[in-house]
């Protein structure tokens, strides 16, 4: 029996050579240019162009886009950005249900990660394992989130929330205060995938200790990381030397860059962190 791992896009991991996975575009749409997320984007390019944009917003992948990625698989698992960040988990039961319609016998199964980023590629590498141990379905699915509520946690560190506020996905009273006293923030996503602030500091050094912190704060213990980061290398090795010097040189850390529609809410020099507890 085929299946397929499919996730959006704000997994931030657009490419594989893994032929069971394929990736469904968010977008954002800036003075009126859509910007898929697709391989290939110039980030240095589409950082400059949001700072300068008058009017800017995301959008999740068309019913179209998901049953695209979908192929012709017997079975479908698919991720999505936590249902209240995005439209992205309803188009994608739009999809299935059209895709279990037109081919009788096949089945798709669709997962709200609750986050974005690092936390659902951890998912996707949990599913993984079950699939090749012969855990399929919804057995599979159980086990993942239950993996994604027990075991998994997802941070992030903003120099700016102007985005997210400007898009509801914060309170906008927040945003003048911040830029007045030159913070920047720790955020993750609660138990329904909300963005919850956590902590706050000045200057690169203290806010990344501050990530650190919050880390071992949720049960971090030496788990797998992934970090994501807009620009921003130098911080998210930094955060990996904290994490080896602790729990030592063999823990498995993922460094690599965000894409269009994480790069757009983190802003420039912003990451983003999963982590297993």
């Amino acid at each position: 029996m085929s299946y397929i791992i499919v996730s959006d896009s704000s997994c931030n991991i657009l490419t594989s050579e893994d032929p069971h996975y394929r990736t469904a575009p968010l977008h954002v749409i800036a003075d009126g240019v859509d910007f898929a997320d697709i391989p290939g984007t110039d980030m240095s390019d589409f950082n400059d162009t949001m700072e300068h944009a008058e009017k800017s917003s995301s959008s999740c992948p068309s019913p179209e886009e998901w049953l695209k990625a979908f192929g012709d698989a017997d079975e479908v698992y698919c991720f999505t950005i936590s249902y209240n960040l995005s439209g992205s988990y309803n188009a994608a039961v739009a999809a299935k249900h059209e895709y279990e319609e037109h081919n009788p016998g096949k089945h798709v199964y669709v997962l709200d990660s609750l986050a974005t980023g690092g936390r659902m590629v951890l998912m996707m590498e949990r599913l993984r394992e079950l699939l090749d141990s012969g855990i399929t379905g919804e057995e599979a699915v159980r086990q993942v989130e239950e993996y994604r509520d027990q075991h998994t946690v997802l941070l992030f560190t903003l120099q700016s929330i102007k985005r997210l506020a400007a898009n509801g996905r914060v309170n906008p009273l927040l945003v003048k205060a911040i830029g007045v006293l030159d913070l920047r923030l720790v955020g993750t996503a609660n138990h329904e995938g909300k963005i919850h602030l956590v902590g706050k500091a000045r200057g690169a050094a203290r806010i990344l200790k501050a990530t650190f912190d919050n880390m071992l704060k949720n049960g971090y213990h030496g788990g797998r990381v992934v970090i994501a980061h807009n620009e921003n290398e130098i911080d998210a090795e930094g955060l990996a030397r904290l994490i080896r010097d602790r729990f030592g040189s063999g823990v498995s850390i993922d460094i690599h860059p965000t894409t269009v529609l994480c790069s757009y809410y983190a802003e420039r020099y912003g990451y983003i962190v999963g982590f297993e507890v």
